[in-house]
Order: structure tokens, then C-alpha cells, then sequence
């Protein structure tokens, strides 16, 4: 190894011998000398290999210097994870001395770092490319050979090799110094503006007019800053820069801000998220005349459109000057005029707005108006339930505002696009072209937009089950409203809501729905002040169902368009709720109109359920909810598709597989902390796998409350007969074996036991005598559609597993199965010596096998090796002597090439067969060989087949 080779004056008069093995540590590239006296050619480590990630960087830090997040990341951002200065920068931050805003002051031993062992040994050449490049951000050798460098490429290059400047884009043709290092090269040598007006000048040449703009700031040149922004002021601000835009109008001298220049800061304002300040800016222009001019008008009232106040964005807007000169402000007052009015709900006149400006924006020829004038042609698509005209409309605006490079209209088109999908039940694509418009939305800065976009992204999100990422979406949401001071807040609240209804946090409900209907009623905006009326019918309808009446009146009397579906569904909840099914009915099929008439498949999933739960007749329930799983689930809302499936696993008379879909939709809704509504009556559970346990409404039946154990019994009788009638005859003689004298007698004690029984059940007496327990003057019955005992679920789920496989439904067979097998325990396991057990013991042992047996073989088709032998171990352990599961069991084993393991499950094998005496089993001629080799097995007796 050979240490600071750069600083040789020559190269070591000793050649390394051809076997050695050559290190040369340099802080410069070897020299082409270097290369020939090394002999071969080396393997280069640079700094890129050399760098520290951001997790050892942090790691680091926190082991030697104690210093924790965020601070850690930010010393990696500063240092690019150089470890010299990740050192450096540690122990300067552990003195309390310095923040890390003085890292690269004179006098700290940073500076003085890179001063003496970075910079002095550069050349002049390249030290002025670095000092260029710390001022100008990022360069590339096109703009360096422009100011002045020469070889640009050539030192570009040999800098990248040094790691003193990093990649700015992925391309590789743009670089920017080393954050710490700029800082310090800033600190050390003056600014030079003519190398900043020229690089500026650069930009604008090649149309970078953001990179520009920034420039010509740092430059302090405002005559420059305010002649590029009066000519590209609206493409800076559709291109993301809103932000630049309004420091550098805030940064010029008060000569330098004409009009032009204050509507572009207050628009720049609005989309930065700023609506006050927007709204003030645009005030300063209002002269208070009675007319306004349409570019001032239109983004005057954007921006109180952004802010959710409709009222006051129509007052600015009907104020536009129109003179039917055909010019893309008037398109675009025409065009925002037609939005307010669609927020406000106002159809007929949004319609009309719009077309005017359709036609408008189509003689002016500007991409940014006619763009505008399609999303507003869409809002009254939407309006009017004509699905194919929105995506026509929609499509035909994005297309434009791409093409004149307007991002914010873009976003805001597939914000409303994803909407118009999500009404159609397509959440996925709706997900997948709303997210891009997000992130751009949060890149940009735009608030307003930004927060439409979180509000509509958590709403799919809830739609899709990920319940928790939506509340966190919709905070955020909240959040972003509330920063900008706007009145849609309403919509997620409203969103909120309905998921603390479903996790059955009715009183946070109640509060979201409250403030969002306070807070669109302030603003008379419908499109908020619905859905919120709706939500409190619905959250109220079971305990305040006067109060949840006023509600849902309120929201239908407001209703038009799409939003009759949602005031239709409330009046119908509420009517169910107080047991008005045939009221209910009517409602669900005004609502299942209304949501066909609007193409809204999420209303129509909903007006069904609605009508299967208010459905007196089994069967027209089970079509209707039938027909919800079905859209529910081709849309992939699988937390409703369940809610659903829970409905129809409870009908009367519900096959055994939808029995089981039930039971396993109930166990996944609780996973998400959804509540599974009751069903009618006290709901009973009857545990009798492992310990007896008789749970009603989830709490444990008191010991006192059976009064006796025969009562007990007679239950633990009534479940081994699994719903068949038992004569009262037989029940006599297993309770008591009476003797002839006792019969009457006898018969006296079971019908006290029965009502004892019924008491245990339904201690409230809230259903029928015999809701749970069927009787007459012979037989006795448990109505096992009304309780939940687990031997039944067990069995049911098994078999209909089971029965899924054998059809070769593996897929599907597998979650059904693996649920039966975890569930399982031995029937009545503290009650081993009743006979009239046996048969139930014994059928659910021998299912739970069978069960266990397809487990372990789609695990070794799966290759999982672990799951295989766990499921076989279990097996063994209910049966040790299944021959079958100890071959597989050996198989597997060395499979997998676990030979000790294999050896060990052979031996128990021969164990077992010796109980029984049987010969030991012998292996097959595949595996004898390494069964031999391993000392596992003779080659003698039973045949080990794979």
C-alpha cells in the first residue's frame, strides 16, 4: 500500500512483484505515469464508491457525536456523504459553538479544510470553474465554455473524479458543486455579477427562464429580473416556478412594479397557496369601479374560488369586462365564472357560462384559455350525468394544457378527472392519475390545489381499504385548507367522518360532520354542505332519529344533479333505522335511479345494500346484495365488498360458503378496526372447541345465570345434534336416566331447563321464544342460523375449503383453510368422558386432518419448506402413527437438504411403526443413497417413497 502517491516527487525506485497485490491511496486520479509504473490497469475507487450513504452517515454521527435526526440528514445533504467532511461537520455541530448554518465560515476547521487540502491544489483553471459553479448553482459545459472555460467538459470531468461536484440531473450534462464546499468557495471569493447576468443570459437563450429569474436575483439586477418576468412571468408560473416569481417581484424597488407585475404576484400568490395575500394583492387593483378588466377579474376570482367562497368569486366575477373581443382573459373569465357557478350548484347558469366560453377560447386560438374552457364544458358534464362528454372534455383540456405547458392546469384537470373515474367505481386508475397530479402539486407549492388533491386521494384511499393511510391523507388535507384559510374544508371533514363511522367513533363522526356543514353553509356552498347533511342523518339515524330526519330533508331539498344519490341514500338509512322498511325501499330505489342517471357506480352499490338490509323477502335481499359485492368488488372497495359479504353471510338460509365468506370478511374488517354491524337480536357466540363458552353480545355468561349445570348440558346436547330435532324423550334419558316412576316428572325438569336456557341466551327477552331454540310437544332444536358456534363455522369453512380445492380453486381454497386449521382446537376438551360427545369430537378431528394434510402439501408445492413441516408436526401430534405424514415429513426434510432433521424424523417414524410392530421402514431407491450417507436408514422393510 502506498500512501499520498500524488505527493511523490517521483514514482518509488521499486517496482511491487507481479503476485503482489498494488493499493495506491491519492486524492487525485492516478496520472497516466502512475499507470504505467503500476503495471496493470487498476481498479479506480472514486468518491462516488467512497461516499457514505445517508443511513451510515446518520449512523455515524449518532455513534460519535450524538447528534440525532434531522441534523444528521442535513450534514449528509451538505456533505454528499464525503466522509472527511461528514467527520468534520460532526464535530463542529457537536460544539454548541456552531450551528449548521456556520459550517463553511472562515476560521472553522471546515474552511479551513477545504481551503488547504480541496482548493490549493487545484489548478487555476479549474479552481475558477469551482468558484463559478458554487455561485451559478448548477453548469454544464455548454454554459461553461459560454462564460469563459475553455476545455469545459475536460475539467468538468476531472472535477466529477475528484467528487467535487455531483450530477444535477440524470443526463450527467448538468453538475453542481458539493453543497458544504459551494458555501465555502462563497465565502471566500466575491461574487462576480457579470458571470451571473451571463449565465442568466444563457438560460433565457435555451429557455430556462426559471434558472434565469434566480439568477438575475442573485445578481441584483432588477431592471433584468422585471423584464424577464413581464415576458415570461405566466409561462414561469404554469412551468412551477410561482414561488421564484413572487420573491422576485417582492424583491424589486417599488418603480419596478407596474400592473402587469402585481396581477402576476397576486396570481403567483394563489398558487403558492397564499390566498389572503393573493386576495389583497388583487384588492390593491380594485379601483371599486363597477366593471373590472377580465384578466384582473378572472384571477381576482380564482383565487376566492380556490378559497372556497363562491359568493364572493361570482361578485368579483360577474364584475369582468366582456366586450366580445375574443380574447383569452375573456375566455378564461367566461371559463371561471362557469366553475363558480357549478360550485354554488347553479347548473343552468354554469351551462351557459361555459359554452360562452368555449366559443370564446376557440377564436382566440390560446391553448391555456381553450383548456380552461374544456374543464369548464366538463364540470357541466358532470352536472348533468353525460360521463362520456366529461372524459372527452377532460382529455381534450389536459392535452392542451400540456401542450402550452400550463403544470398547475394540469393538475388541476386530473384532479377532477380522478373524481369523475371515482364515481364510475375505478378507483385504481382514478388513484393512479390523481397521484402524479399530487406530487407535482406538493413540488410547485400549490396549496389550493394541492389540498384538493389530498382530499380526492383520500377518499380512493378509503375506497380501497387502506383506512388508516386515508385518515392520515384527509388530516393532511384539513391541514393544507386551514393554511390557506379556505371553506372546502367541508370536504374532508365530511370524508373523515364516514371513516369514523365505519370504525364506529360516533362521536368524532358527529364533530367532522357538524363543521363541515357549518363551514359550507357559511359559504352556501352545496357541493360541500350535502354530503355533510347526509353524514349526520346517517351517524344520528339510530339514536336521534327526529334530528337525522331534519337533516336528510335538509340535504334533498338542496340536492341536485349527482348529489340526489347521497340525499336519497340518508332518508333512506333513517327510515331503516326506525324500522320503516317499506319507506326504506322506496327510498333505495329513487337513489338506484338517481345514481344510474349520473353513471354513479359507488351510489348504486350502496341504494342495493340499502335495499337488501330493508328486504323482508331472503331472496330479493340476497339479489341485492348480490349485485353490491359485485360492483364493490370488480371496483377492488373490498372493506364494503365485506361489509357486504357479512349481510349476506347473515340471511336466512345462507349457504355454507357464504357463511364462510362472512366469517372471514367480519375477521378483516376487524383487522381494520371496522365495525361489523349487529345482527338482529343479541348476538350469541358458543365456544366449544377447547372450553365451553357462551358469550352474548360479546360479554361471558356469568356462572350464577345458568342456575344449573344440566342446563349446561342440555345445551352441550342440542349443539352435537347440529340443528336436528332431538326428541324430548332422548333428552330425559341423557340428562337424568329416569326410572319408568320419574317420567313425569322428569319432563317438568326439561321445560324448566328449556326457559332457563332461553333466559342464558336472550336475558334482555329482545327476540322471540324461539328465536335460538325451536320446541314442541316432541323435539327440541337450536336454530344454528342464529348463533355463532365455532365447531360449525370450523366445519363449514373446512368443507367448503376443501371442496374449492378438490375443484383445483387452490387459490382461493387456501386463505379458508389455513383460518379452519388455526381456529381449531379439540371439541369439548374439558368434558372427555361423555359419550354422546364422541360423534362431533371425532367428525371435527378427522375434518381438521384432512384440513392439515392439504396445508402441508400446497405448501410443498409452494416450496415452503417451514410451513410444510409445521402443518405435518401437527398432524403427528394429533395422530402419531399417520405413516403417510411421517414419509412426507423425512421427504421434506431432505428436500430441503436438512438431513439432521430428516434423521431425527425417521427415527420417530421407526418409533412408531415399532409401537405398532411394524418393521422399520426402509428408504426408496432415489433417496437411499443419501439416506445411507447419512447414517438416516437401512435398506430394509417398508419402502420410503417420495
Amino acid at each position: 500500500m502506498i500512501d499520498d502517491l500524488h505527493l511523490a516527487a517521483e514514482l518509488p525506485a521499486l517496482r511491487p512483484p507481479p503476485t503482489a497485490r498494488l493499493v495506491l491511496l491519492t486524492r487525485q486520479p492516478p496520472t497516466p505515469a502512475i499507470l504505467r509504473w503500476a503495471g496493470d490497469v487498476p481498479v479506480e475507487v472514486g468518491p462516488g464508491r467512497l461516499a457514505l450513504s445517508k443511513q451510515r452517515t446518520i449512523r455515524l454521527l449518532h455513534q460519535r457525536h450524538g447528534i440525532a435526526e434531522p441534523e444528521a440528514t442535513h450534514v449528509h445533504q451538505l456533505t454528499a456523504g464525503w466522509p472527511a467532511l461528514v467527520l468534520l461537520a460532526g464535530a463542529a455541530l457537536a460544539d454548541s459553538r456552531v450551528g449548521p448554518d456556520q459550517l463553511a465560515m472562515p476560521g472553522n476547521p471546515i474552511a479551513e479544510y477545504v481551503g488547504t487540502e480541496v482548493l490549493a491544489p487545484l489548478s487555476a483553471v479549474a479552481r475558477r470553474l469551482v468558484t463559478d459553479c458554487a455561485r451559478i448553482e448548477a453548469i454544464s459545459p455548454a454554459m461553461a465554455r459560454e462564460l469563459g472555460h475553455r476545455d469545459a467538459g475536460r475539467t468538468l470531468a476531472w472535477l466529477a473524479r475528484l467528487g467535487l461536484v455531483v450530477p444535477a440531473a440524470p443526463d450527467h450534462q448538468w453538475y453542481r458543486l458539493v453543497p458544504l464546499l459551494a458555501a465555502v468557495v462563497r465565502a471566500q471569493y466575491p461574487a462576480r455579477p457579470r458571470v451571473l447576468r451571463a449565465a442568466a443570459d444563457w438560460h433565457v437563450r435555451h429557455g430556462r427562464s426559471a434558472e434565469a429569474l434566480r439568477l438575475h436575483l442573485a445578481a441584483e439586477d432588477p431592471d433584468s429580473c422585471a423584464a424577464l418576468l413581464s415576458g415570461s412571468g405566466s409561462a414561469l408560473l404554469a412551468g412551477g416556478a410561482a414561488v421564484d416569481v413572487a420573491a422576485a417581484i417582492r424583491s424589486l424597488p417599488a418603480g419596478h412594479r407596474d400592473e402587469r407585475l402585481t396581477l402576476l404576484l397576486g396570481e403567483a400568490l394563489a398558487i403558492t397557496g397564499d390566498t389572503a395575500a393573493a386576495v389583497d394583492t388583487y384588492a390593491t387593483l380594485d379601483d371599486g369601479c363597477e366593471e373590472l378588466p377580465a384578466g384582473l377579474a378572472w384571477r381576482y376570482g380564482a383565487a376566492l374560488y380556490y378559497a372556497g367562497t363562491s359568493g364572493d368569486a361570482l361578485a368579483v366575477l360577474r364584475r369582468g369586462r366582456l366586450t366580445g373581443a375574443d380574447s383569452a382573459d375573456e375566455a378564461q373569465l367566461l371559463a371561471w365564472t362557469a366553475a363558480a357557478h357549478w360550485l354554488a350548484g347553479d347548473a343552468a347558469a354554469s351551462r351557459a357560462a361555459a359554452h360562452r366560453a368555449h366559443g370564446t377560447a376557440e377564436a382566440t386560438g390560446d391553448p391555456r384559455a381553450r383548456s380552461a374552457a374544456y374543464v369548464a364544458l366538463a364540470l357541466v358534464a358532470n352536472l348533468d350525468g353525460d360521463q362520456a362528454a366529461l372524459h372527452t372534455h377532460y382529455e381534450r383540456a389536459l392535452a392542451l394544457a400540456e401542450t402550452a405547458g400550463d403544470v398547475v392546469q394540469a393538475i388541476r384537470i386530473r384532479t377532477n378527472l380522478a373524481v369523475a373515474l371515482e364515481r364510475e367505481a375505478r378507483y385504481a386508475d382514478a388513484l393512479a392519475v390523481l397521484t402524479p397530479a399530487v406530487t407535482a402539486a406538493d413540488r410547485i407549492g400549490h396549496t389550493a390545489i394541492l389540498a384538493l388533491g389530498l382530499g380526492n386521494q383520500a377518499s380512493l384511499l378509503s375506497q380501497l381499504g387502506r383506512l388508516d393511510e386515508a385518515v392520515a391523507t384527509y388530516e393532511r388535507c384539513v391541514a393544507a385548507y386551514q393554511k390557506i384559510g379556505s371553506r372546502k374544508v367541508s370536504y374532508p371533514l365530511s370524508g373523515l367522518g364516514i371513516l369514523y363511522r365505519l370504525r364506529g367513533r360516533t362521536s368524532q363522526a358527529l364533530a367532522a360532520f357538524e363543521e363541515a356543514a357549518r363551514t359550507a353553509a357559511e359559504d352556501e356552498n352545496r357541493l360541500g354542505l350535502i354530503p355533510a347533511l347526509a353524514g349526520l342523518a346517517r351517524t344520528l339515524a339510530a339514536e336521534d332519529p327526529a334530528r337525522a330526519t331534519g337533516h336528510a330533508a335538509r340535504a334533498l331539498e338542496l340536492a341536485t344533479g349527482p348529489l340526489l344519490c347521497p340525499a336519497q341514500l340518508a332518508h333512506g338509512w333513517v327510515a331503516l333505522a326506525a324500522g320503516d322498511l317499506a319507506t326504506a325501499v322506496d327510498w333505495a330505489q329513487n337513489a338506484a335511479a338517481a345514481a344510474r342517471a349520473h353513471r354513479d357506480a359507488g351510489g348504486l352499490a350502496e341504494a342495493l345494500e340499502l335495499r337488501g338490509a330493508a328486504s323482508t323477502d331472503p331472496r330479493e335481499a340476497r339479489q341485492a346484495y348480490c349485485e353490491a359485492l359485485a360492483i364493490h368488488s370488480d371496483a377492488g372497495a373490498e372493506v364494503y365488498a365485506d361489509l357486504v359479504r357479512v349481510a349476506l353471510g347473515r340471511l336466512p338460509g345462507a349457504a355454507a360458503d357464504e357463511q364462510s365468506q362472512a366469517r372471514l370478511a367480519a375477521g378483516r374488517l376487524t383487522e381494520l378496526h371496522v365495525v361489523v354491524p349487529d345482527a338482529d337480536g343479541p348476538v350469541v357466540q358458543i365456544q366449544v372447541m377447547g372450553q365451553f363458552r357462551v358469550l352474548v353480545d360479546g360479554e361471558p355468561v356469568p356462572a350464577a345465570s345458568w342456575q344449573s349445570r344440566k342446563a349446561r348440558d342440555l345445551l352441550r346436547i342440542l349443539i352435537t345434534r347440529r340443528g336436528r330435532p332431538t326428541s324430548r324423550e332422548e333428552l330425559t334419558e341423557l340428562l337424568w336416566e329416569p326410572t319408568p316412576d320419574e317420567a313425569d316428572k322428569v319432563g317438568h325438569r326439561l321445560a324448566a331447563l328449556l326457559s332457563i336456557l332461553r333466559g342464558v341466551l336472550d336475558p334482555g327477552r329482545r327476540a322471540a321464544t324461539d328465536h335460538f331454540i325451536t320446541a314442541d310437544a316432541t323435539n327440541l332444536a337450536l336454530n344454528l342460523d342464529r348463533l355463532v358456534i365455532d365447531v360449525e363455522a370450523f366445519l363449514d369453512d373446512a368443507r367448503h375449503g376443501l371442496r374449492l380445492h378438490a375443484r383445483g380453486a387452490s387459490d382461493q381454497a387456501a386463505p379458508l383453510l389455513r383460518a379452519a386449521e388455526a381456529g381449531y382446537a379439540e371439541v369439548f376438551a374439558g368434558d372427555p368422558y361423555d359419550t354422546w360427545l364422541h360423534a362431533l369430537r371425532e367428525e371435527a378431528r378427522a375434518v381438521y386432518l384432512h384440513v392439515t394434510r392439504v396445508l402441508a402439501e400446497l405448501s410443498r408445492r409452494a416450496g415452503d419448506c417451514d410451513d410444510a413441516v409445521r402443518y405435518l408436526l401437527r398432524i403427528l401430534s394429533h395422530d402419531p402413527y399417520d405413516e403417510q405424514s411421517h414419509r412426507d415429513l423425512v421427504t421434506v426434510h431432505l428436500d430441503a437438504g436438512r438431513y439432521g432433521e430428516a434423521r431425527r424424523g425417521y427415527d420417530r417414524y421407526a418409533a412408531a411403526m415399532a409401537e405398532l410392530g411394524l418393521p422399520a421402514p426402509t428408504a426408496s431407491a432415489r433417496w437411499g443413497a443419501v439416506l445411507a450417507r447419512n447414517s438416516i436408514v437401512a435398506v430394509s422393510g417398508h419402502s420410503l417413497t417420495e
